[in-house]
């Protein structure tokens, strides 16, 4: 049988065997584990000699391991001592009488601790109360102790620990009580004990066999956590870990070991003596810092004595602890600020815990108005100092490497955005002491580049970096250009600003100068208000080789996109600067489309990348705003804005004109960006006023333009980036044309809904809502020819099951778009063209979809929006006859919906989103009532309160209360009714 089992675990992870072979193999393996007596069947295998295959002897305890984790109970008192005198025997065979040398494969050996461990979590300390000492026999000889021996008692000891105290692992109730349980008893006895053994072995293994050493230290580390205190923290134990501190092989684990005591769970006061006790400042002082590792697990150590000093600073103790714990913080911030300017980033990052917990004690002391201390304002100025210069790349990175080394990359950039949090507090603190600070860094690079000081670039772009940070580190009312008193006078901001412009460091040769001046421009734009003098400057460099015409694409696109910004936020200023800008940028308005580039997401799964394009955009819709500025000559305005559309309606009809070619796949993308940036440029241009209809002779230039991109989408309308293209260009050409647009609305609606897909349509019906209120009550013909088309593509969707989820909640959007389209054409006043002559045969449809969304108790925010719906159809025509069929709908569909939908059973008055709904259904009743009076009484009283077996007693309240009570009072009294009637 064991033979058996071994053949079959070595067939199932052999990758030669045949597969239907494998899988019988595995389903055998699975039928012994799960069997009562397969434990003993693999507890012989485990035994064998010689010994089984390593892969089965594996198999063997995991099937043992099984059995006492999830079917102990089933074991009787014999079994389980069977398999306690079976494992002793294996550990005496394994590591006390082995003499020819040959270790255990290391992954038996810990998967033998394992099973011995969860053994012990069941026998100790009824059943096996001398498992220690019988573990520790196991080690000990006459003649020193066993080296195999102590190695899987150390591990045993680490797995122990790691079944009955780690805090990290997820425990039910029985196992936190059977844990506790065995600790107490621990401490009884054994845990000093095993204090007490791995003193030992430390002490002889130290030299030995350092891994034996360093594994003893790591159980000391491990049990700290719940074992006395006294047993660790003596002379004898701390003097050798101070020694071992100096041992290249054994200090890492001696200083891991430190922090573990450091960090053991006690009482403020008691914390506080131990550490004074401990003075590892003044060991800290002594140590050889040459090797990066050792160096970062002393930072480690550091950091946990500063939380914990921290942490006791903020407990509520003595005014007096509370003095000499700050005093014992203020000895471990030199080394504090060491380690944080360490040139390695792991070591820096190892006292970040630290560093917030020190500025969150400033920042209360600073809340609570206590004057701080020399020492302290000493601290923050070499602290900041320190965080400013850690946010410099340093001398191996290269600036934008995220091609070779993005790992590198982002590891740094999330350094630098934990770095200015910290910069961030110390400005919190100390406002003056960061605005000097920043002001010195800034300035002094500044001057030597003024100077024709070689700067290395790294120096310039954290100059330019610091005064970009400088904006968000201080709160608004500090983001002062001028002096308010005399504004000849600047302040340190704008004594930077006007440094950065005057200095040309834009022209600095490494791209990383260029980018992060632009971005401070761009961020401090508000300066040029109070300086226009600077401004050409400013508008020099960002149009020069450094700015939009940078050689290097990401540079070159992010820069287009500040000066859009730089140009939108400065338009007052701009107008005598429009022919300069305008003839500099005429080169870059060339439209060419590149084939897509695909990206891979955080999963692997590849999407469209930004292409330089979509930036380029920015650049068409900054002319639209130049070209359009206020003030500006008409003609000139039309001149320019025919220079910069030509181009693209002549590409388009050269295309056009050319035909498409399947096998051309840029054919249609250039069309699209054509069509684009047509209405990117449109997009630049204010907004047509109200209801009326753009005059400006620049206008016919866009209308020529209007029917361009129509003929396209006529003819390729088939394609989805056609139908995107027309659709965003057509919205900014309505914003600057007005009703000018409007002649053209019904070819471009037909034109976008024959092809449209779901996607399109949820976004589509906005679009159609938006124009429909801009341009009311105008747009009532257009609406009325437009309304079938688009309420049967509606349609077209809603009556298709949905293929998958994604699909379901697109069509959830469509319904609440649908029901918001029909919302708007009441708020447009023009909701009569849903019964208008053209569309009278499918008004009845349309009524009879709304109330389908509204009885879904399923979905309550669309259903809300549908008796929203009827909400405004009662409003507008609850009292007219001129709607024809709808007072019948009302009597026949409205009135019994608003009572038969919350006695559903799944209507839940208590869940918040129904309540809303419920609300919608009160207003209705009232509504219909102020619009018709006794006529509902008398429907609701005589016909349909009896047709659902209303007492006339109640359904008299109830017409009282419809007449006597306001909205409010009508909503308790109708909540009441509702549930007295699902009770009943």
């Amino acid at each position: 049988m064991e033979e058996q089992i071994e053949q079959a675990v070595l067939c199932a992870l052999s990758p030669q065997v045949d597969p239907n072979m494998k899988a019988q193999a595995s389903a055998y393996c699975e039928q012994v584990k799960n069997s009562p007596d397969g434990w003993q069947m693999c507890l012989q295998l485990f035994m064998r000699q010689p010994k089984a295959a390593a892969e089965a002897r594996f198999f063997a305890l995991q099937v043992i391991e099984n059995t006492l984790q999830n079917r102990y109970e089933s074991l009787d008192n014999n079994a389980v001592e069977y398999i306690r005198q079976t494992m002793m025997e294996y550990l005496r065979r394994e590591f006390v009488n082995n003499t020819d040398g040959a270790s255990e494969e290391s992954f038996i050996r810990n998967k033998a601790a394992q099973s011995v461990t969860l053994l012990f979590a069941h026998v100790y300390p009824t059943v096996w109360p001398t498992f220690f000492k019988d573990m520790m026999a196991l080690v000990k000889t006459s003649s020193g102790n066993n080296e195999k021996a102590a190695d899987f008692f150390l591990r045993l000891c680490l797995t122990v620990d790691e079944e009955i105290a780690r805090l990290d692992i997820p425990r039910n109730r029985d196992e936190v009580i059977r844990n506790t349980n065995i600790k107490d008893n621990m401490r009884l006895g054994d845990i000093q004990l095993l204090a007490s053994f791995w003193f030992e072995l430390l002490q002889e293994f130290r030299s030995r066999n350092p891994n034996i050493a360093q594994l003893a230290l790591k159980n000391i580390g491990a049990y700290i956590a719940w074992m006395d205190i006294s047993l660790v923290v003596n002379d004898q134990v701390m003097s050798a870990l101070y020694e071992l501190l100096s041992d290249a092989n054994l200090r890492i684990a001696a200083c891991e070991c430190l922090a573990d005591v450091v960090s053991k769970g006690m009482l403020p006061l008691d914390k506080l003596r131990m550490i004074q006790m401990l003075n590892l400042t003044d060991t800290l002082g002594r140590l050889e810092l040459s090797d990066p590792d050792f160096v970062e697990h002393v930072a480690r150590l550091t950091n946990v004595l500063g939380i914990e000093l921290c942490k006791i600073y903020s407990d509520g103790i003595p005014d007096d602890a509370k003095v000499t714990a700050y005093g014992l913080i203020e000895q471990v911030l030199p080394f504090l600020l060491k380690f944080l300017a360490d040139e390695y980033d792991d070591t820096s990052t190892a006292v970040f815990a630290f560093v917030n917990d020190i500025l969150t004690i400033l920042k209360k002391q600073k809340r609570t108005m206590q004057p701080y201390t020399q020492s302290q304002q000493e601290f923050l100025g070499s602290l900041l100092s320190v965080v400013i210069m850690k946010m410099k790349y340093d001398d191996e990175s290269d600036w934008g490497n995220d091609e070779d080394e993005p790992e590198e990359e982002a590891l740094f950039m999330e350094l630098r955005k934990n770095l200015r949090i910290f910069a961030d507090h110390i400005a919190a603190i100390n406002e003056e002491l960061y605005i000097n600070y920043v002001h010195s860094v800034v300035m002094d690079t500044l001057n030597k580049y003024k100077a024709g000081n070689e700067l290395d670039w790294r120096t310039v772009e954290l100059c330019l970096y610091v005064l970009f940070t400088y904006g968000e580190a201080l709160p608004k009312g500090a983001m002062h250009f001028v002096n308010p008193n005399d504004p000849s006078v600047l302040t340190p901001l704008g004594e930077m600003l006007v440094g950065v412009v005057t200095s040309n460091i834009s022209a600095y040769p490494h791209p990383s100068a260029a980018l992060q001046f632009f971005e401070d421009i761009a961020r401090y734009y508000q300066f040029f208000d109070y300086r226009p003098e600077h401004l050409p400057q400013a508008l020099a460099a960002f149009v020069d080789a450094q700015g939009l015409h940078h050689p290097s694409k990401p540079i070159r696109s992010r820069c287009w996109y500040l000066f859009h910004r730089f140009v939108k936020n400065l338009k007052s200023r701009m107008s005598q600067y429009v022919d300069t800008i305008l003839n500099s940028m005429g080169d870059l308005l060339t439209v060419q489309a590149e084939p897509p580039v695909q990206a891979n997401t955080a999963d692997g799964t590849p999407m469209p990348a930004a292409s330089l394009f979509d930036s380029q955009l920015y650049l068409f819709e900054t002319v639209g705003m130049l070209i359009s500025l206020e003030g500006m000559d008409v003609m000139k305005q039309t001149e320019y804005l025919k220079i910069v559309l030509g181009p693209l309606v002549d590409g388009i009809q050269k295309y056009m004109e050319r035909g498409y070619n399947p096998d051309d796949e840029l054919y249609l993308l250039q069309l699209h960006h054509y069509v684009m940036a047509i209405g990117s440029v449109a997009k630049g241009f204010p907004n047509a006023p109200k209801e009326s209809e753009c005059t400006q002779p620049w206008a016919a230039v866009f209308k020529q333009a209007t029917e361009i991109i129509l003929n396209v989408l006529q003819a390729y309308n088939r394609f989805e980036q056609i139908r995107d293209a027309a659709r965003f260009s057509f919205a900014r050409l309505v914003n600057c044309l007005g009703s000018a647009v409007l002649p053209y609305l019904p070819t471009l609606i037909n034109g976008l809904l024959v092809e449209c897909q779901l996607t399109e349509l949820v976004d589509f019906l906005p679009f159609i809502g938006l124009i429909t209120f801009k341009f009311k009550p105008m747009i009532q013909s257009i609406m009325d020819e437009l309304l079938l088309p688009l309420v049967k593509r509606v349609f077209d969707f809603l009556n298709v099951a949905p293929s998958g989820t994604d699909e379901a909640v697109l069509l959830i959007d469509l319904r609440k778009a649908y029901l918001n389209f029909i919302t708007g054409l009441f708020n447009a006043d023009v909701s009569a063209v849903l019964f208008s002559e053209r569309n009278i045969g499918y008004f009845d449809t349309i009524l009879q979809t709304i109330l389908h969304f509204a009885k879904d108790n399923n979905d309550p925010a669309t259903q809300k929006m549908a008796f929203g719906v009827f909400l405004k159809m009662v409003t507008a025509w609850g009292a007219s006859g001129a709607t024809p069929g709808f007072n019948q709908f009302v009597y026949n569909e409205i009135v019994p919906a608003t009572f038969t939908v919350p006695m559903q059973a799944t209507f839940n008055l208590s869940d918040g989103q129904s309540t809303l709904v419920f609300g919608e259904l009160t207003s209705i009743q009232k509504m219909l009532y102020e619009k018709q009076g006794n006529e509902f009484l008398e429907y609701i009283s005589n016909v349909f309160l009896p047709s659902i077996q209303c007492p006339p007693e109640t359904a008299s309240n109830y017409c009282q209360a419809l007449q006597q009570c306001d909205a409010r009072a009508f909503k308790k009294y109708f909540q009441t009714f509702i549930q007295e009637a699902k009770s009943s």
